[in-house]
């Protein structure tokens, strides 16, 4: 039979059996050659087209149900099967695009396996919520500028500079000039987010509590009135702008908490499930061939040069022409 043939012969076989598809999901409602369509496959489809687009694929039921039957699903049996004819399956392009179908396949059934048999439990939820606290919780944080000086003079001098013209550019070029912390200096004294016991964002960065004290007797964008005692130097504290407190109950991130433990779960499903594979069907492995390919330091990969040998990119440059002779002298 020809192609052509067995097309028409598809056609006529999904539009003789559409009708007759209701309850029986598993009821074949077309064939074409070795690809079948059923009636579930069919309401599958129409349960995930939004009713207003169904509105426009016919003006009854039984016009919409042979529309999507004729016009989506049989056309998409005959170009799979159109494409299995010409072998297009078999090349590694697409060959990959559908192991990766089957990957993204595979790890969807392994989280639906997860939800059903593994469910996260309430006890679960509480315990990662309380074991975990400062991922719900923050305290109150004020952004925290400051230049650090030797001496209470060294301070009012720069606390003076610094009000006479409140700009990033004098207050930058201050710190850079002055400040004795050479961790923030060339960043204007930028501490960051600093919480009331003088933790800030960066693990390496912590600096005395006063310093959110003095900040949090002034408004955001304001100067401290007075130079800051920190230690045994001296502080000029801009407070730049502020966070307030966060809290977030159990309740309020059940939801979000049962969606990570259900996601870490189903990982490590995967994992083993990969070490059961790996097991069964692997039959080589050769690390050391990777060798032969490069990364370069811009990301590039290249097959790895043997020694002495020139870059792809470079090539040797052509021999300048040889002098020859003219009336006027050589050229």
């Amino acid at each position: 039979m020809s192609p052509r043939t067995r097309v028409a012969a598809a056609v006529l076989t999904l539009l003789a059996t559409a009708t007759t598809a209701r309850a029986d999901s598993q009821t074949v409602v077309g064939k074409a050659v070795n690809r079948q369509v059923s009636a579930g496959e069919l309401e599958d489809r129409l349960t995930r087209i939004p009713p207003f687009q169904l509105q426009s694929l016919g003006n009854s039921p039984d016009a919409v149900r042979r529309f999507l039957l004729d016009r989506v699903l049989l056309r998409d049996a005959l170009m799979e099967q159109g494409a299995r004819d010409a072998k297009l399956d078999q090349e590694p392009g697409t060959r990959e695009r559908i192991d990766r179908v089957l990957r993204s396949a595979l790890l969807d059934e392994l989280r639906r396996e997860t939800l059903s048999k593994s469910p996260v439990s309430d006890e679960e939820v509480k315990a990662y919520y309380d074991r975990n606290p400062e991922k719900f919780n923050a305290p109150a944080r004020i952004s925290v500028w400051r230049i650090l000086v030797p001496t209470r003079e060294k301070a009012v001098e720069v606390l003076a500079a610094a009000k006479k013209d409140l700009t990033m550019k004098t207050w930058t070029q201050l710190a850079r000039e002055q400040s004795i912390d050479k961790a923030t200096n060339m960043r204007g004294g930028n501490l960051g987010f600093v919480a009331p016991d003088g933790s800030t964002p960066e693990a390496a960065v912590k600096v005395s509590p006063v310093l959110y004290q003095a900040a949090s007797r002034v408004a955001d964008t304001e100067l401290v009135a007075e130079p800051v005692k920190e230690g045994e130097n001296w502080a000029v504290v801009w407070r730049r702008q502020s966070m307030r407190e966060v809290t977030r109950t159990m309740e309020q991130e059940k939801v979000s908490i049962q969606q990570m433990l259900t996601h870490a779960k189903a990982e490590e499903r995967a994992k083993d499930l990969i070490a059961t594979l790996r097991k069964d069907h692997l039959r080589e492995y050769a690390p050391e061939l990777v060798e032969q390919i490069e990364v370069t330091s811009l990301g590039e990969v290249q097959p790895v040069r043997r020694p002495g040998s020139l870059p792809p990119a470079r090539s040797r440059a052509a021999a300048p022409p040889s002098p020859r002779e003219t009336p006027g002298g050589l050229r």
